[in-house]
């Protein structure tokens, strides 16, 4: 398994690093059928960008304890704590993209902070594969060497694309400002993947987790997940709740 080191040194170089058999088989399998019968009753996107033949459903850990653990898996934090400090998670989507999809169009994912041009990375995604994701079945595209430069799509120069195969388990981690696509679906069957992103903690989360999953349900879970929900202060005084640490609420 791939070092923080080098993965961070990758992140830093292309944009993006993958990491293969990062979560146990039996964990995979587990989420995987956990997911296929929530997703069942979900119907298409409606547009080309959600993806007309791709069932997405977000909000996951108010309807889902079985991805807990990749949440806090300890090698994506202390690689997201390294690249960008204190983390919350901004947003969890599951995405199945069936048979029949066409290739989304390129974006980048922290296009929805009006941060200058050139501003520094905020936010780390990570693409779980809870299906094998290969060339043929939609797996995530990326263009090397594309992060740093907000914009327009079009303005950048020696585009070098790269269909990220890689066999469930694995997680492919790449920065905020990384251009990136899902891929077409050429197979008979769907493919499933999770996306976590991790968002510097003084940002708005994407999610709104504090509602989808409230104070109840949220005293059931560990520290740590709770701590990237939203339940925690950033120094010294961002996220309090009467002055103190909201992760004392649940404590109580």
């Amino acid at each position: 398994m791939k070092s923080t080191e080098q993965v961070l040194s990758e992140l830093v170089k292309e944009g993006y690093s993958i990491v293969d058999g990062l979560a146990p088989s039996a964990l995979i399998t587990g989420i995987g059928k956990a997911l296929e019968a929530s997703l069942s009753e979900l119907s298409y996107g409606q547009n080309s960008f959600v993806g007309t033949k791709t069932k997405r459903m977000h909000s996951l850990f108010g309807k889902l304890r079985e991805l807990d653990e990749l949440a806090v898996n300890k090698e994506i934090l202390a690689i997201a704590e390294a690249l960008l400090g204190d983390v919350i998670l901004g947003a969890s989507v599951a995405t199945q993209i069936f048979p029949g999809e066409r290739k989304q169009s390129f974006h980048y994912d922290d296009g929805i902070y009006p941060l200058p041009k050139n501003y520094g990375e905020v936010k780390l995604g990570v693409m779980w594969a809870i299906d094998d994701f290969t060339e043929d079945n939609g797996a995530t595209i990326v263009i090397s060497q594309s992060h740093g430069k907000r914009g327009k799509y079009n303005s950048l120069k020696d585009i070098q694309e790269r269909v990220i195969a890689m066999p469930a388990g694995s997680a492919l981690l790449y920065v905020g400002s990384l251009w990136h696509a899902a891929g077409e679906n050429r197979t008979n069957k769907p493919r499933l993947g999770v996306i976590l992103q991790y968002v510097d903690s003084w940002l708005r989360p994407q999610d709104s987790h504090l509602i989808s999953v409230q104070i109840e349900e949220a005293k059931k879970l560990g520290p740590k997940l709770q701590a990237l929900l939203g339940y925690s202060m950033r120094q010294p005084f961002l996220g309090y709740v009467d002055g103190i640490n909201p992760i004392n609420l649940l404590s109580d």
